[in-house]
């Protein structure tokens, strides 16, 4: 029973050291590293955290910030992603199998142009009965279009940018970069 009781008590000892440590970090990126190496509950992370942030005067933004440039967490926020688009695509497609690729007409072209900044990405999709890909598409060549404009300095309306985007993205890319 004795053992017991001392068991117990240099699992606390060394939680508390695991305590320290934490608390004793420098910076977000060392303290992100020890959290992943502790063997403390995230419930005890979770409340460490927030003391540590009151101590150091770092914000909550800060340990997202180091959080997202750790390996690890790169690397378990990255995992599953190509699926998970692949899902959202297939999900969000409103074109349909039957119905072909989309031909965009200049009617359809400058109504996209006024809801562009109106709407996201799956609701234009839905409006123009198409697919996420093609919508992105849409915007990369409006995008390219403007950039364009500008350089040339001209003038960046409705009307040139969807005549432009009319045009090849390569083309438009080529065109930008000069070597055209």
């Amino acid at each position: 029973m004795a053992k017991k009781a001392k068991k117990s008590g240099s699992g606390s000892a060394k939680s508390e050291a695991e305590k320290k440590k934490l608390l004793s970090a420098k910076n977000p990126d060392q303290y992100i590293q020890r959290s992943l190496d502790s063997k403390l509950s995230r419930g005890e992370k979770g409340s460490l955290t927030r003391e540590w942030l009151e101590k150091t005067g770092y914000t909550h933004e800060d340990i997202l910030y180091a959080r997202n440039r750790n390996p690890y967490w790169k690397k378990q926020k990255g995992r599953g992603s190509y699926e998970r688009t692949l899902k959202r695509i297939k999900k969000l497609n409103f074109g349909g199998k039957s119905t072909g690729r989309k031909v965009w007409s200049d009617a359809d072209l400058g109504r996209f142009y006024e809801l562009n900044d109106k709407m996201a990405d799956w609701q234009l999709a839905q409006k123009f009965k198409t697919s996420l890909p093609a919508v992105n598409h849409i915007r990369r060549k409006f995008k390219l279009a403007k950039a364009l404009l500008e350089k040339q300095r001209k003038t960046v309306n409705k009307g040139a940018v969807v005549k432009l985007s009319r045009t090849d993205e390569k083309v438009l890319r080529t065109t930008l970069a000069g070597k055209r």
